[in-house]
């Protein structure tokens, strides 16, 4: 009920690119767009900032990427208010949950000056009062935009298979995965430029044939190291003198899930290559962003 003093921006629509992109009531991609688009884009004030989300989980991952602007569901942020008000959807297929018209009034109401929506870009097979919201904010002449932000790992969703396999064909398959034929191929594109005439690509490379000398190692991470299964999903490096300049690993969301098995191996391979100096990026394949963060660690290591 604030007076309208033609400010800009009041409402906004912000749609992630196509794909499934939730998990478990939790979305990478809304979270990436709200850190990586939106909070750069606009001069918010943190304190009369918040972030509203239907799911605890969306809460907790939101909570750890982003410290310094209130995140709570939409029940806890009842009877508080805001300057600016972001809501993260969460859904690929927007629910009965997300999409309870008293939910979406309470999280609505919650702004004072700004309300800004993130939601998904697919398609919804039903009429939905969020889709009812995007519509009046259009129909009203305020922002309606597509997000940016896009993942190699976009190609895994099934709205992307012949693009999918088109991209594939043009360059060779290394692996039984999708995932990591993706960023094989992502890779080579990359370090075809000029800039990187120096360096090429290995798959699946032995550690043990990187850490030649275990000294630095303990116990656990000689026997971790040293094991002929473990290895470096992709090796980045000098052609000429042979020297490793970045490692990549590919982490399927599922497989590489805090507390599994598995997630310690990561952290054992995480401080072995910090170690010996060299260079790890991990991707999530529910994340984003990789072309540019592979970049920026080549910009940093190749003179």
């Amino acid at each position: 009920m604030t007076e309208d003093k033609g400010e800009e921006d009041v409402l906004t629509v912000v749609k992630t690119v196509v794909g499934n992109h939730e998990r478990n009531h939790y979305s990478q991609r809304q979270i990436d767009v709200i850190k990586n688009e939106i909070i750069p884009k606009y001069d918010f004030n943190p304190e009369e900032t918040g972030i509203i989300t239907p799911y605890k989980n969306q809460v907790e991952a939101l909570t750890r990427e982003i410290t310094d602007i209130d995140v709570a569901t939409v029940h806890k942020f009842q009877g508080r208010e805001k300057e600016t008000i972001i809501i993260s959807t969460v859904d690929d297929e927007i629910s009965d949950f997300a999409d309870d018209p008293y939910l979406i009034n309470v999280a609505v109401s919650r702004a004072k000056n700004k309300l800004m929506l993130v939601v998904t870009g697919n398609e919804q097979s039903k009429e939905r009062n969020i889709t009812d919201l995007i519509d009046y904010i259009q129909y009203n002449n305020f922002t309606v935009s597509e997000s940016k932000i896009y993942s190699i790992f976009d190609y895994l969703y099934i709205q992307y298979t012949e693009e999918r396999k088109a991209y594939l064909q043009k360059h060779k398959k290394v692996s039984e995965y999708d995932s990591e034929n993706l960023m094989y191929s992502l890779i080579e594109d990359i370090i075809a430029d000029d800039k990187y005439s120096c360096l090429d690509i290995i798959c699946h490379f032995p550690l043990n044939m990187l850490i030649k000398n275990p000294e630095l190692l303990n116990e656990q991470e000689c026997r971790y190291a040293m094991n002929p299964a473990t290895h470096l999903d992709f090796l980045i490096y000098n052609r000429i003198g042979k020297k490793p300049v970045l490692a990549i690993e590919v982490d399927g969301y599922e497989f590489h899930k805090k507390d599994t098995m598995q997630a310690s191996r990561d952290l054992l391979k995480n401080h072995i290559m910090e170690m010996y100096g060299i260079p790890l990026l991990r991707f999530k394949t529910n994340g984003s962003g990789e072309k540019e963060k592979i970049i920026e660690v080549l910009e940093k290591v190749v003179v």
